[in-house]
């Protein structure tokens, strides 16, 4: 009995004074990049805005730099109609009295055909033109559609616009695009002019007037008929105005509608 009391005094003397045992050390958790699940969803959706915003900025300025090069655009010219209401059956009664043909239309589609019966009547193969506005009305209204190989030199009749018709004289004022190809020599033996109602003027001073206000610097053209042709250029309060020379075979088509102006150079 004894001995079992010494050996168990022994053994918790022994419990109490020896060395704690090992236990095994627990595993370092990297606490820093360790991330939890929920955690690293989060980053996730943080870093995709960012990268989104990012992209938003770059589409943002790419757009704004396309916007700054798109905002000069061609705007067309101010169109203003004659305060006069007679104007036309005066240019019509004075042009014809000079040896002129005018025709009047009611819209651009009617003088294509008109054109067209010209064409027929006279024989023409074709009827040049240079200028975007009739262009655009011939493509329209599929006038003279699939001609090819003709210039103003192998053309029957030449169609342009015109800048002004002068009622009171029965003058036709052009600019200088317009009267550079009429006073070619090649240029056919007829010219057609087609215009519009806001192109007409009471007085020739009026219609200078106007040019100069739209092409400041060039130098205005007249066409003048009969008794009236002009020998030479002339001149208005010391400005100068050329003569307009080419055939004396002139039709007016006067259109009783706006004739859209081009913007394309």
């Amino acid at each position: 009995m004894q001995s079992d009391e010494k050996t168990s005094l022994l053994a918790k003397f022994r419990s109490i004074f020896s060395a704690p045992s090992k236990e095994p050390s627990p595993v370092a958790v990297d606490t820093v990049n360790e991330v939890s699940p929920d955690k690293d969803a989060g980053q996730s959706e943080i870093a995709t805005e960012a990268e989104n915003r990012n992209t938003w900025s770059r589409e943002e300025s790419v757009t704004a730099r396309e916007i700054g090069l798109r905002t000069v655009a061609v705007t067309p010219p101010k169109i203003t109609l004659p305060a006069a209401k007679d104007l036309d059956i005066r240019f019509a009664r004075n042009f014809t009295s000079l040896g002129g043909k005018f025709i009047y239309c009611q819209n651009i589609r009617e003088a294509v055909s008109v054109l067209n019966l010209l064409k027929f009547e006279h024989n023409w193969h074709h009827i040049f033109a240079w200028e975007n506005e009739i262009k655009d009305a011939f493509a329209e209204y599929h006038f003279q559609r699939g001609a090819i190989g003709f210039t103003i030199e192998n053309s029957d009749a030449a169609i342009s616009l015109a800048e002004c018709l002068i009622a009171d004289e029965g003058a036709i004022l052009l600019n200088p695009k317009q009267a550079s190809r009429r006073r070619l020599p090649c240029f056919p033996k007829t010219h057609l002019i087609l215009t519009d109602i806001a192109h007409l003027a009471a007085t020739e001073a009026e219609a200078l007037e106007r040019f100069n206000l739209q092409y400041k610097g060039e130098l205005p053209s007249i066409i003048k008929l009969g008794c009236h042709a002009a020998k030479g250029n002339l001149y208005d309060k010391q400005r100068l105005i050329l003569n307009a020379d080419g055939p004396d075979d002139v039709y007016v088509l006067l259109v009783d509608e706006i004739i859209p102006p081009s913007l394309r150079p």
